[in-house]
């Protein structure tokens, strides 16, 4: 039985997730330090209203991706994903979204489906290949595209 779950999720490493959190502190105390060196409040406010809630919004967004890395260095588990349907989104200057549609199974879940988005180069992927996926069996959460992860055999 195919249940038609999960939902795709990114991490990063402790590396840059430590450079994520020092830009994230440096956009929320611009503020500050231009009140400290600055004559006049408006000075240090300009600059504060446009910092502090991006440096807010990356402080956040980086807890969370280092919770999800390390919650799938505790829980997941390696499984297979086959691809059931693409279609590529021209990315400009960027590369290339493939939107996937994928069945994954792996050992502790049922099979599933999903959707999902995975930056591409040529050749694109095509219908019936495979791709390897973590899975964290307890929400039906996965990582697609961390090929890194892997260990090479």
């Amino acid at each position: 039985m195919i249940q038609r779950s999960g939902s795709q999720v990114d991490f990063i490493g402790p590396v840059a997730g430590a450079c994520s959190a020092a830009l994230a502190a440096g956009l929320i105390a611009t503020g500050p330090v231009f009140a400290l060196t600055s004559d006049s409040l408006w000075d240090a406010l300009c600059p504060a209203l446009v910092t502090f809630p991006i440096g807010l919004a990356l402080a956040v967004q980086t807890y969370r991706w280092r919770r999800t890395a390390r919650r799938f260095d505790t829980a997941a588990v390696p499984a297979e994903a086959e691809i059931l349907a693409v279609r590529i989104r021209a990315g400009g200057e960027n590369p290339d979204v493939a939107e996937l549609r994928v069945r994954i199974s792996g050992p502790g879940f049922d099979a599933f489906e999903a959707a999902c988005e995975v930056p591409t180069a040529a050749p694109h992927p095509r219908i019936g290949d495979r791709r390897r996926v973590l899975v964290d069996p307890a929400d039906l959460s996965f990582a697609i595209g961390y090929d890194h992860l892997f260990d090479e055999q």
